[in-house]
């Protein structure tokens, strides 16, 4: 088996997370307009509607906003659909483009400059939009990494095979010496396996996968 050289890092869900939630953001930025609204439903009704435009759209270049502005509408839907919804979005896509609603994985910076100094390469491999560029950079994160990957910009999303193809070209570096970590079964683990990575899924305590639940734990696989 060949060494792992290089360590791709999944971003939302995975290297951040949105804090306290997207729902607390999303009511917090209602309330300023007026929209009263709880936190706890928002949450609820932003992940149906993720899944649904999710389903019938792409966070391609030059689509991203479109995508994010179905998903709002459709997330406040059951509780406000009067004309501040435009206004409302405008300033969340704003908001969201920065470190502001946004927080790094605890002890993640630690364990990536760990690495960085055992001369590992890292990278973001991220379906994501790329306001991801803006963000890392706004929370002090973006110099760790050699490339972001971010599928808006590539054309491709994980678990097509092609994005993980652009990766291996770009960076010069077999399959078998990448190491992929991420929250999602179906578009981390099983796509970095399918594509010969070694997957790690992130936050699960599965004992028939490989896993971890905290940063740290990557060092007792790597060094």
């Amino acid at each position: 088996m060949k060494k792992i050289t290089l360590l791709t890092v999944d971003a939302a869900g995975t290297l951040l997370k949105p804090w306290p939630s997207v729902g607390a953001v999303y009511g917090r930025t209602a309330r300023k307009k007026g929209i009263s609204v709880d936190d706890k439903l928002l949450d609820k009704q932003f992940g149906r509607a993720f899944n649904e435009v999710q389903k019938i759209a792409h966070k391609h270049q030059g689509e991203e906003k479109e995508f994010w502005r179905r998903v709002v509408s459709i997330t406040f839907k059951p509780f406000y659909e009067g004309t501040k919804i435009d206004e409302l979005f405008e300033e969340l896509w704003e908001l969201f483009s920065s470190g502001e609603p946004w927080k790094v994985a605890d002890q993640a910076v630690e364990t990536l400059n760990t690495l960085l100094a055992r001369g590992y390469r890292l990278a973001v491999l991220s379906n994501n939009d790329s306001r991801l560029r803006s963000v890392l950079k706004d929370l002090k994160v973006d110099h760790l990494f050699e490339h972001l990957f971010i599928s808006s910009e590539l054309g491709f999303e994980k678990p097509q095979i092609e994005i993980f193809r652009a990766v291996e070209k770009k960076l010069q570096v077999a399959p078998q010496e990448i190491m992929h970590l991420g929250d999602s079964m179906s578009r981390d683990f099983t796509g970095a396996r399918e594509a010969g990575w070694r997957p790690i899924l992130y936050g699960s305590r599965s004992k028939e996968i490989n896993h971890i639940q905290e940063f740290p734990e990557l060092l007792s696989i790597l060094l």
